[in-house]
């Protein structure tokens, strides 16, 4: 029998699964000498691993591997120089592209405490939620099973990842330490990027002290500010904030593995007293390139997307647990 070259392709999500993809190819290229396609391998169905037989080739060149999925991104292309009886074993972790992907939730009583708790507690009195862009969405908490329309689908998923990091990360000027989340009361608006919410003002006066702390503190743990100015348009018009607005907005940005979380803050007048906002997004950050894998290229057009922001989120819990992702979304993305 001919001398071979023997390639296995293992392809892993960002939880640490084995991905599964109806559409990869895999081109082998000759970088050298000759700079030529040496095999285009389509592999339907592919689950997990594949293992790919080439003749071995004359002389000594040397091979890259391409392979390119229907649903995921990935960072391919590993150079080696194919030697008979020597195989070669490849494995890539991959993301999930945005626009092929759609949340599966659970249903709001169905999902389990105490996790969940403090969302239930809260959607139970948001009871006017608009959509930034799209209809309103009214009663959250009698109206969350019904959301399904793709910018409510998108706003859902949004609001259940942002749920999840500040239910996980905590407000450090907070004694005793206190998750983000804590100080949300009532969520008046939300869309594929953030929720808008009315707040404890506690929030309003530990972000103000992280900012007047910034450079000689917080600055080291990833804290950082913006302009708050473009946050404005965000806060929904009937509180008027053009006319009501008591202090200038500010604002905070924290690196976390999960994603950078922006909270801006407002402290507004109305007929029930002063009202404290919360504006909450969050964006991708550069940390996962640091882990050696390459998502900007993808996450970055069109503006955030929750299902790449979910990517960061179990990315961070798999790290966290061992490897294999443990965190509950309150959905699954199929």
């Amino acid at each position: 029998m001919p001398d071979s070259i023997t390639i296995t392709i293992t392809a892993k999500t960002m939880e640490g699964l084995g991905a599964v993809d109806p559409e990869v190819t895999v081109d082998i290229s000759e970088v050298t000498p000759l700079g030529r396609l040496v095999s285009r391998t389509p592999i339907p169905n592919f689950d997990t691993t594949a293992t790919l037989v080439s003749p071995a080739p004359e002389g000594f060149p040397t091979w890259q591997v391409n392979v390119s999925l229907s649903r995921f991104d990935v960072v391919s292309g590993f150079f080696f120089q194919p030697r008979p009886n020597s195989p070669q074993h490849y494995e890539m972790k991959v993301a999930r592209l945005p626009n092929k992907w759609t949340s599966q939730f659970t249903p709001l009583d169905a999902l389990p405490s105490p996790r969940f708790d403090p969302l239930k507690k809260v959607l139970a009195v948001s009871d006017s939620v608009d959509l930034k862009q799209g209809p309103p969405v009214g009663d959250l908490g009698k109206n969350y099973d019904t959301l399904a329309n793709g910018a409510q689908i998108l706003a859902r998923t949004a609001l259940l990842n942002l749920f999840s990091v500040l239910s996980d990360e905590q407000d450090p000027e907070s004694s005793p330490s206190l998750p983000w989340f804590s100080y949300v009361r009532k969520i008046v608006r939300i869309d594929q990027e953030r929720f808008i919410a009315e707040v404890d003002p506690g929030l309003f006066e530990n972000v103000q002290t992280i900012l007047s702390k910034l450079n000689s503190t917080y600055k080291a743990q990833g804290y950082f500010t913006e302009s708050a100015a473009l946050h404005t348009a965000n806060i929904p018009p009937q509180y008027d904030i053009e006319h009501n607005l008591m202090l200038p907005m500010i604002t905070v940005k924290k690196k976390y593995e999960q994603g950078n979380v922006q909270l801006t803050l407002a402290a507004l007048r109305s007929p029930r007293g002063v009202v404290h906002l919360l504006d909450c997004d969050m964006d991708e950050h550069a940390n996962i390139v640091e882990h050696g894998f390459d998502l900007i290229k993808h996450l970055v057009n069109g503006g955030t997307s929750p299902i790449a922001m979910h990517e960061y989120i179990v990315e961070d819990s798999a790290q966290q647990a061992g490897g294999i992702a443990t965190i509950d979304l309150g959905y699954q993305l199929v």
